[in-house]
């Protein structure tokens, strides 16, 4: 599982490391739909830790947990948002976005709740290997007040990462299947994300010119 993370990051490394955070509007677009999918982290687990049957406690517990880590942390990138001056109603929630997460609801609820923990090893992967150098680059172009996200993702997801692996060995071939099946599914989307939130220069160079 391990290697297959790794191979998918390195995917979303080439997306990020193409993307140009310094525009502002480029972050701000990309700030904003952050805003909207982690507004469904707690609600995600709760529902996860709400299907998971007994003799899966410690997924249970886990799940929970996991919860209490990520309250208000939507709130980090809207404040993100809002050091750069700019307004959530500006950033409407993209359909790749509502894709993102509105998937891991089916799965919870269809599949297994275990699948969820694909999606999370994801975007902990994220956080763990790229983060740093994106809170960097953030904040080299737009100041603290406007990578606060990163920096904390950056430094706490260091201990979720080995947590969630730990949890991952623990469950059958099926259920660690559908966790890869996500994890993939996940990285495809969010790439998609950081690539629409890129073409937003583009959009905002047009309306320049014009």
């Amino acid at each position: 599982m391990r290697n297959a993370l790794d191979l998918l990051l390195k995917s979303v490394e080439r997306e990020m490391s193409a993307c140009p955070w310094e525009n502002p509007n480029v972050y701000a677009d990309f700030t904003a739909q952050t805003y909207y999918y982690v507004c469904h982290s707690t609600r995600l687990l709760g529902l996860a830790a709400g299907r998971c049957r007994v003799d899966r406690d410690v997924l249970h517990r886990r799940f929970v947990r996991h919860i209490g880590e990520e309250k208000l942390h939507e709130r980090l990138a809207l404040n993100d948002l809002h050091g750069l001056g700019m307004k959530l109603e500006d950033f409407p929630e993209r359909s790749i976005t509502r894709a993102f997460y509105e998937s891991q609801y089916y799965k919870i609820e269809h599949v297994d709740p275990t699948a969820l923990l694909g999606y999370i090893l994801l975007l902990e992967g994220v956080a763990v290997s790229l983060g740093a150098e994106l809170h960097q680059r953030v904040e080299r172009a737009h100041g603290k007040q406007c990578a606060n996200f990163w920096r904390v993702h950056a430094e706490e997801d260091i201990d979720h990462l080995p947590k969630a692996f730990a949890q991952v060995e623990a469950l059958s071939a099926s259920q660690k299947n559908h966790i890869l099946i996500n994890m993939v599914q996940s990285a495809d989307l969010y790439r998609q994300i950081i690539a629409q939130a890129a073409g937003s220069q583009r959009t905002d160079s047009g309306k320049r010119a014009a």
